[in-house]
């Protein structure tokens, strides 16, 4: 009787099993969608500029002196524009944080408005105001976010705040990043928080499983502080709190053996 209960109790346990594999995968029957529903989610993604942004900027002319006004003691307008740098002989680049209302205090301009403007628009708003107005040269503004940053929270394998580089992040990049999701994240209820220039919070939820949900664009691509939440599934949490019941029995029992072993020496 006790084999027979046995193989029914395991028998039920396998049957079980069959079935988490479906909370696993992602982006389920996205090959069954068609081209033009594919088509239908196609963007392409520029970050936008936002309050509290941090932005360096360079100016680059075939004359080092006439950029070097708006490149505040550095020699950057010297290099190469497809260079990337933050420092130059030593002097870091100068920065600047977008204010609440939008703008940056700019070298010889004074006061520009970036916000909500591409990078790209910001590079040609910036030379806009320097040509012809201050130098002759047409000269080659370089835009970059020093603080483009993303965090990955709850039930991944390596919980964290990562900056992105290429100034363009999709969901699935922020958690390859965090190690993907572990066999515990709830893959169908993740949980998206975003912030607008103004401090109001926006929170939208994602089921990582459904291929409409995740390919929205604005699910998709994530922008400056984006957060990342997993949650954990229900047997995470109940596997926790019985982990601190067994945690606080145990203790209770060794301490209960120590006081038994102890009033039997002193007893003897």
């Amino acid at each position: 009787m006790k084999i027979k209960n046995f193989v029914w109790a395991l028998t039920a346990l396998l049957l079980a099993s069959c079935g988490a594999p479906k909370n696993i995968p992602y982006l389920v029957d996205i090959d069954k969608m068609s081209p033009e529903q594919l088509q239908s989610y196609t963007q392409i993604y520029e970050a936008k500029i936002v309050a509290k942004d941090v932005l360096t900027i360079s100016v680059h002319t075939t004359t080092p002196e006439a950029g070097a006004p708006f490149n505040l003691g550095s020699n950057i307008g010297s290099m190469l524009p497809d260079q990337r740098q933050t420092s130059v002989g030593g002097t870091k680049l100068q920065t600047y944080i977008v204010d609440n209302e939008g703008y940056i205090n700019y070298p010889i301009i004074g006061k520009i408005k970036l916000l909500g403007l591409t990078r790209k628009e910001a590079e040609e708003k910036i030379k806009g105001e320097i040509h012809p107005s201050y130098i002759t040269e047409v000269p080659i503004v370089n835009v970059r976010f020093e603080n483009y940053k993303v965090s990955v929270l709850g039930e991944v394998n390596r919980p964290g705040q990562y900056t992105v580089e290429n100034e363009q992040c999709t969901i699935f990049d922020a958690l390859a990043k965090a190690g993907d999701l572990t066999i515990y994240g709830k893959r169908k209820n993740v949980m998206l928080i975003r912030e607008d220039s103004k401090g109001n919070k926006e929170i939208t939820r994602i089921d990582l499983q459904n291929p409409a949900d995740v390919l929205n664009p604005a699910n998709y691509y994530l922008q400056q502080n984006d957060v990342i939440y997993v949650e954990p599934s229900e047997k995470r949490a109940k596997d926790a709190e019985i982990g601190k019941t067994e945690t606080f029995t145990i203790t209770i029992i060794s301490t209960l053996i120590t006081i038994t072993n102890f009033l039997l020496t002193i007893l003897r």
